[in-house]
């Protein structure tokens, strides 16, 4: 059987057997792909060192006929984001947009904005990490994502989503909000995600404690 390559970034590993990992990768070529990796739990197993959550790697898998269940061929490192690990809040916010993407996008359905979106936040999140570009992440996945939100531009809540909606990502470096102004936005982000996903986001509960400007 012919083997497939591709680039993704680890959203959630799960123990299967003693020796096995379940993966689920989001990859620019195939996006959301699950992927068995036989042995990987193994000290010397053939992906030591390779699989951990926010890894990149190049992937290559066999293809199966019958589900959507992949078996995991070789698997080569490009970035460990290691400076993901050294505190809280960025570990915490990185788990946040991976569980994000996970829940936000469909099996198997290539979006390479999805993608990109991601690579470039996680490498932005080791440099700087703050309320406001947690948000505009979040914004910016659900129009990469395909839902069109409408914000309510006669109130200052809605001008202000609409804003962080339109800006860049160098312009959102510059936007300063203050405590309530956060917590109003955020709460209808929230409320948005509640509404489109199929269940809650386990990872949420830390984002408010944990992500501070």
């Amino acid at each position: 059987m012919d083997t497939e390559r591709a680039e993704g970034i680890v959203l959630r590993r799960q123990p299967v057997t003693e020796s096995s990992l379940l993966v689920t990768w989001y990859t620019r070529e195939f996006g959301k792909l699950k992927t068995m990796a036989k042995g990987a739990r193994r000290t010397k197993g053939p992906f030591q060192g390779k699989i951990d959550l926010f890894y990149r790697d190049e992937i290559v898998f066999l293809p199966s006929k019958r589900s959507d269940l992949h078996l995991l061929h070789d698997c080569y490192l490009e970035d460990a984001h290691p400076s993901l690990r050294d505190s809280v809040k960025s570990l915490t916010a990185a788990s946040y947009a991976c569980e994000l993407v996970e829940l936000a996008t469909e099996q198997e359905d290539p979006n390479a904005a999805v993608y990109d979106l991601l690579r470039t936040i996680l490498h932005v999140f080791e440099a700087r990490l703050d309320d406001t570009l947690l948000i505009w992440f979040e914004i910016r996945l659900m129009a990469m994502a395909g839902w069109k939100a409408v914000w309510e531009t006669n109130t200052g809540t809605g001008r202000m989503l609409q804003s962080l909606a339109n800006s860049s990502l160098e312009g959102i470096a510059r936007v300063k909000l203050s405590k309530e102004q956060l917590d109003d936005v955020r709460r209808v982000v929230w409320q948005f995600w509640d509404v489109h996903l199929d269940r809650p986001l386990k990872t949420r509960v830390f984002v408010g404690g944990k992500v501070h400007s």
